[in-house]
C-alpha cells in the first residue's frame, strides 16, 4: 500500500537523490562481490563505519560532487591513500558517521578507485536488483533512484536473495552517545542505535514496529525492513530546500532525515495496530 503527500508530492516511480540510503546499497553489492565471505579486518570496520580513515566532507569537495570525478579523487581531497591497513582501528573502536570510510574501501579493498558516476552504476546494477544512477562519486550519499526500485532492493534483502540478507544486525557497533559512542552520529542523541554493515540497526522497544534495519538520507528518504523481515516500508522524501542551515549540530528530529524517521514510526505503528496516528 502505499500514498503521496503534499503539493507536486513525488510518486513510487520519482526518481530522486536518496543521500545516506546509498551506503545500503554499497554494504549489499560488496557482500555480493565477496559471495557472503568478509575479509577479517578488511571489511568490517569500513563498513560498519568503526575505521580511523581520515574525515571526509564530501559536500565540500568539487571532487566527491561530480558524477564525472573518480572515487580516488573523492578520497585524495580528504588525504586518503593506501594502504587500507592503516586505517583498521585499534580496540576500543569509535564509530564516527562520514563518507570516507566507504571511499577508501571501495578504493583500495574493491579496485574501484577510478570508477566514476556511470561506472559505479553499471557495477551496482550488475550485481543488485533495482534501476540507478550516481549523481556523483560518493558511494555512502550519492545515488539516485525510485522508491519502487528501492523497494526491489529490500524485498531481495527480506527474501535473502542477496548476501547481506542473512547478515543483517550482524557485526553491529554502538552508533550513538547513549550507549556509549564517542565519535559523531547523526541519530537521536538520547536512543542507543546501533550500526551494522552499512545500515542502522534501530532501538528496539518490544513493539513490532520498533528496531528493524534502516538506512536513513540526508533528503528524507528513509527505507526500513522490519526485525522479522516480513514487512519493510519507505518514506521517500527529497526535501533539498530543507537541509539549508543544517550543521552536525542540528538535533536529528529537526533534520529532513529525523522528520523522515519520525514519520516512518508514525506509518508503522498505525500500520501495525490498525489505529490512525496523530
Amino acid at each position: 500500500m502505499g500514498g503521496s503527500v503534499g503539493l507536486v508530492a513525488p510518486g513510487a516511480g520519482t526518481e530522486m537523490n536518496i543521500a545516506s540510503a546509498s551506503k545500503w546499497l554499497y554494504g549489499a553489492y560488496v557482500l555480493e562481490v565477496l559471495q557472503g565471505q568478509l575479509r577479517p579486518g578488511v571489511d568490517v570496520p569500513f563498513l560498519n563505519l568503526t575505521s580511523t580513515t581520515p574525515v571526509l566532507d564530501a559536500s565540500a569537495s568539487s571532487a566527491c560532487k561530480s558524477a564525472l570525478s573518480t572515487v580516488r579523487a573523492c578520497g585524495k581531497t580528504a588525504g586518503i591513500e593506501e594502504p587500507l591497513i592503516q586505517y583498521v582501528p585499534e580496540p576500543p573502536t569509535r564509530f564516527y558517521y562520514h563518507p570516507g570510510h566507504f571511499e577508501a574501501h571501495a578504493d583500495f579493498a574493491m579496485g574501484m578507485g577510478f570508477f566514476d558516476g556511470a561506472s559505479l552504476a553499471l557495477a551496482f546494477q550488475g550485481r543488485l536488483p533495482l534501476s540507478l544512477s550516481f549523481v556523483s562519486v560518493n558511494l555512502a550519499g550519492g545515488a539516485k533512484t525510485s522508491a519502487s526500485e528501492y523497494a526491489k532492493f529490500l524485498r531481495a534483502l527480506m527474501r535473502d536473495e542477496l548476501k547481506l540478507g542473512p547478515l543483517l544486525g550482524t557485526h553491529s557497533t554502538c552508533a550513538t552517545a547513549a550507549c556509549g559512542n564517542t565519535g559523531y552520529s547523526p541519530w537521536f542523541a538520547t536512543e542507543p542505535a546501533h550500526y551494522s554493515l552499512a545500515h542502522w540497526v534501530e532501538p528496539d522497544e518490544g513493539t513490532p514496529w520498533s528496531g528493524g534495519f534502516s538506512s536513513a538520507g540526508l533528503f528524507g528518504f528513509y527505507p526500513w525492513i522490519a526485525k522479522d523481515k516480513g514487512t519493510y516500508l519507505i518514506v521517500a522524501g527529497e526535501h533539498l530546500l530543507g537541509v539549508l542551515g543544517q550543521s552536525r549540530t542540528t538535533p536529528a528530529e529537526e533534520t529532513a532525515s529525523g522528520k523522515a524517521v519520525l514519520c516512518g514510526r508514525l506509518i508503522k505503528k498505525a500500520y501495525y495496530t490498525g489505529v490512525v496516528q496523530e
